[in-house]
C-alpha cells in the first residue's frame, strides 16, 4: 500500500499544485461499507495515504519552485538540492580538496 503512495510522488511532484490541491481537498472519500467497530475500511486508508502524499508532495514543489511560475526549472531543482538535509550532510562529510 506504501508503494502506490510513493510511486505517485514523482508524478505530482511536477504537477501544478493550486488546482489540484483544492481538488485533493474538496475531494470525497471513496464509498465503502461502513465497519462497526469503527475502524476505517481499505478503500479509506488508501484515500487517505494517497491525500497525504499528494499534499506532501504539493507542499515540496511548492518550496522547491522558487519564483512561483508553476515550473521547475534547472536552477531550482539545483538549488533545492544543496539544501536539502542529505545533500547537506554528505557535503560536510567529504574532506575538503586541498
Amino acid at each position: 500500500m506504501a508503494f502506490v503512495a510513493l510511486s505517485l510522488l514523482p508524478a505530482t511532484t511536477f504537477a501544478q499544485t493550486a488546482p489540484q490541491t483544492a481538488a485533493v481537498e474538496s475531494a470525497a472519500p471513496a464509498p465503502s461499507a461502513p465497519t462497526g467497530g469503527g475502524g476505517i475500511t481499505r478503500d479509506q486508508f488508501i484515500q487517505r495515504a494517497k491525500d497525504r502524499a499528494a499534499e506532501r508532495a504539493g507542499a515540496r514543489f511548492d518550496q522547491m519552485d522558487a519564483d512561483h511560475d508553476g515550473v521547475l526549472d534547472r536552477a531550482e531543482m539545483r538549488a533545492w538540492r544543496t539544501q536539502h538535509p542529505r545533500r547537506a550532510a554528505a557535503q560536510q562529510s567529504q574532506p575538503t580538496p586541498q
